[in-house]
């Protein structure tokens, strides 16, 4: 194999001492001689060894001549010749960051591609040079699945695992047809794993190459990267890293799509949020966003693989952000009605940019018909049922989605639990009583997703329900304490009920703020001591949150409620119960807290008048309806999921078949349907399109699996009708920030490591030639040796004069003297 096979035909050459050597038998001529006996005898007796000089003498000629060509031409011998002068093994590591970010597009191409150059040059240089060459691919988005699947095994996060480059870089095809993935990691991952195969396999020498674009948000915090990285080099390897990508030009993403919370039923209009951001470093102006929905009616029920989706997609009017600031972003409000029950989904998208997979996201919006919450009130005449149902309920054209069913506290004590799951919330108004069943069928019930709102008004045996209520069951946030009253107010200062810390119930009154409470009154309330405890285990142990009240009647400072700043909603966020109403006192009025998948409402005031004349302002309107939107919210369907945590969905066997049909989302059509099958038994039957599972298992539809978008899944009940329900899978976020760290950070980063930091270009250029291989060295020596040869060989082959030479000769036998040395000399020659 030839490095540069053109000048190949120069061995055409290695004829020219042949042709010299026939051209010059050609010149030879006969003359006859005196007194030639003892000259012949001479000849023939020395005939065989001055032919064997001559041919020798030819033949080096010729090698000379074979060996310069060899060398000019670039001549490769491969392993096997080089086996005979030894060799060494060298076990190269390409890891190659293929984290979303890698499909930047600022320098032209992306930065992926340049990655795969990279490669490609390395694995083209290395299968035509000398040795043995081994190479290892460990792309970071596989080597993250198998670690967040719990598993350490290396070989399932490789693409090629110590591959011989013999003669031919094709083993790495199968890498060259990859894209950038859908996840954003970092590469700790990749080393660690790729770090144990290069150690695995024995090799003279070991060479670590990372290719990545190298941004600054996955080199924030290097301490996980750096010790990595000295691992490698302390294994022997030398770290070489591959930087593709460049200065970033900026870079728009939409970062969340998000329909309110709300209570998502066929019918009612449904506000989506979706939000802008711009990672760039300058304000961007005038960005559009378009926005469609997709709706899976009752007749969609075949999945159409020549399209995209295969619902039916209408337009929604384009909204225009007029800027967007450098670092900021802007979200957008938009309806959308949709009269028929089931799953939907939504999209959205700005234009492309350097980075076009984060300008579209989708998210589904599943809609269910009207929905029954079930009202018990403890007083007698329900004149609590009665606001809380004409709030959810008022009649006419005007639609909650919410149909209540008012009982009495008896009908508790009779429900099933599984009677009681078909409720979406349930409203406990003015209790006087409850047991440990009922308390018991009330925590299964929360727990697993449904909405609890107490309104404890003057009957609540107190004792009673701190005994059943809170505690370990926590259906109270804390233990109830003796009811104050509040003192009449002045003119002058605040309403009797106050907001307290940022909460979706309170929302829609944040702008108005306190003034909104202006016409209601409070004269007195139950107190509330928050359990403690419990508010650290709920919190990961972490004790006390920002923003609970600080005293064990937790009283605390009223909030101001000026504007809604975004630290302290994160606080109330986190906070395990929230305060959301408040006396003007501090006291609590309204709390929230959450017990297992479920959200409990506890109101210190009942709806009998006797305390409050809430139930009859406009603020209770508008508090139930956020109320009944927040509760039903803890049980809806997921609306996306990060697409590396893939899709998980129940298959309960006796209403189903046992597989469905998953199409993944494309960009391009047609797509390819996936049968996949449930498993487990009864009810409990699921199925698991994860791609951590099939990285694991070695499946070849991993990069399918990994795609964002649309997703459908098709499943065929046991009586053959299909339904085709749409799935969004959305990226996990971090890999829209383009800004890059400099060389010298990463440097310092990784010290004591010495890393050399290369271009796709300084790569070839390290194997781009012949120059200082071993190859080269032994075609050299060879050289050398042929011609020390051929000069000996000529030396041995031609006349001398002897130093007697240059005696006289007499005049008497000169002829016959002279002719003798002449004819000699001939001879010789």
């Amino acid at each position: 194999m030839f490095l540069y096979p053109a000048l190949a035909v120069g061995f055409a050459f290695v004829a020219v001492p042949l042709l010299v050597h026939l051209i010059n038998l050609l010149r030879h001529r006969r003359q006859r001689w005196a007194a030639m006996d003892f000259l012949i005898a001479s000849y023939r007796k020395q005939r065989n060894w001055i032919f064997l000089k001559q041919l020798l003498l030819l033949l080096s000629r010729i090698s000379i001549a074979a060996l310069l060509v060899a060398l000019l031409a670039g001549w490769v011998s491969g392993s096997r010749l080089l086996d005979l002068v030894g060799t060494r093994t060298t076990h190269h590591l390409y890891v190659l960051d293929d984290s979303y970010s890698m499909g930047d597009t600022s320098g032209g191409a992306t930065a992926y591609s340049r990655a795969l150059d990279s490669l490609r040059v390395l694995a083209d240089r290395l299968a035509k040079s000398e040795g043995n060459h081994q190479i290892t691919v460990v792309r970071s988005s596989r080597a993250a699945l198998v670690t967040r699947a719990g598993s350490d095994n290396a070989d399932a996060a490789a693409d090629l695992s110590a591959r011989s480059l013999l003669g031919d870089a094709g083993v790495i095809q199968r890498v060259m047809a990859t894209s950038p993935s859908a996840v954003q990691t970092d590469l700790v991952a990749a080393l660690q794993l790729g770090g144990k195969l290069l150690s695995g396999t024995a090799a003279d020498q070991r060479i670590a190459y990372i290719a990545s674009d190298f941004r600054s948000a996955d080199w924030q915090s290097p301490q996980r990267a750096a010790e990595a990285i000295g691992e490698l080099s302390r294994g022997g390897a030398a770290i070489k890293m591959i930087d593709c990508g460049v200065p970033a030009t900026g870079n728009l993403a939409i970062t969340s799509l998000t329909p309110v919370p709300d209570v998502w039923v066929a019918g009612v209009p449904v506000v989506v949020r979706a939000t802008v951001k711009n990672y760039g470093t300058q304000a961007v102006k005038n960005v559009t966003l378009a926005a469609r929905v997709i709706r899976y009616g009752s007749d969609v029920v075949a999945a159409d693989p020549t399209r995209r989706v295969s619902g039916q997609a209408e337009a929604l009017p384009a909204m225009l952000i007029d800027e967007i600031p450098a670092g900021g972003e802007e979200t957008k409000s938009f309806q959308v009605y949709i009269t028929q029950p089931g799953t939907h989904a939504l999209e959205v998208s700005i234009p492309d940019d350097a980075l076009a997979i984060d300008n579209r996201r989708a998210c589904t919006l599943p809609l269910s018909d009207l929905e029954r919450v079930l009202i018990i009130d403890g007083e007698i005449g329900g004149r609590g049922a009665f606001h809380v149902a004409a709030v959810l309920d008022p009649g006419g054209q005007v639609r909650t989605g919410a149909v209540p069913d008012v009982q009495s506290p008896a009908f508790l004590r009779s429900i099933t639990a599984e009677q009681l799951a078909r409720y979406r919330a349930v409203y406990v108004v003015d209790p006087t009583e409850i047991n440990d069943n009922i308390a018991e069928l009330l925590k299964g019930y929360v727990e697993a997703g449904g909405g609890l709102c107490w309104f404890l008004g003057p009957g609540v045996d107190r004792d009673a329900f701190n005994r059943v209520l809170s505690g370990p069951r926590r259906l109270l946030p804390g233990r109830l304490e003796e009811a104050t009253d509040l003192p009449q107010r002045s003119a002058e200062v605040s309403p009797d009920m106050i907001l307290g810390r940022p909460h979706p119930l309170t929302e829609p009154l944040a702008g108005i703020g306190n003034a909104a409470f202006s016409l209601l009154g409070v004269s007195r309330s139950w107190g509330l001591a928050i359990d403690r405890t419990a508010q650290g285990d709920a919190a990961g142990g972490e004790g006390s949150q920002p923003g609970s009240a600080p005293s064990s009647t937790a009283r605390s400072t009223p909030a101001t409620t000026s504007g809604s700043g975004t630290a302290d909603a994160a606080v109330a966020e986190a906070a395990p119960v929230r305060e959301v109403l408040l006396r003007r006192d501090g006291r609590p009025l309204v709390v929230q807290h959450e017990v297992g998948r479920g959200r409990v409402i506890t109101s210190l005031v009942g709806l009998d008048g006797r305390w409050t004349n809430w139930s009859g302002d406009p603020t209770f309107v508008v508090f139930l309806l956020q109320a009944n939107a927040y509760l039903w919210s803890a049980a809806s369907p997921q609306i996306s999921v990060p697409v590396e945590d893939g899709i998980r969905r129940e298959h309960p066997e006796g209403v189903y078949t046992d597989e469905l049909i998953y199409l993944a989302p494309v960009n391009d059509p047609p797509r390819v349907p996936l049968p996949w099958a449930a498993v487990g038994e009864g009810r409990d039957r699921f199925v698991a399109i994860d791609p951590k599972d099939q990285v694991i298992a070695g499946g070849a539809d991993v990069e399918g699996l990994m795609q964002v978008g649309i997703g459908e899944v098709v499943v065929t009940e046991l009586d053959g009708q299909s339904r085709v329900i749409p799935t969004a899978l959305t990226l996990a976020g971090g890999g829209s920030d383009l800004g890059r760290s400099e060389a010298e950070e990463i440097r310092r980063a990784v010290q004591p490591v010495d890393v050399r930091f290369v271009t796709a270009g300084e790569l070839a250029q390290q194997y781009g030639g012949p120059s200082g291989s071993a190859t080269m060295l032994v075609l050299l020596g060879l050289l050398l040796l042929f011609l020390a040869i051929e000069q000996v060989l000529g030396y041995l082959g031609s006349y001398h004069a002897p130093a007697e030479a240059a005696i006289p000769v007499p005049v008497q036998g000169g002829l016959a003297t002279s002719h003798v040395g002449v004819a000699g000399r001939r001879h010789q020659r």
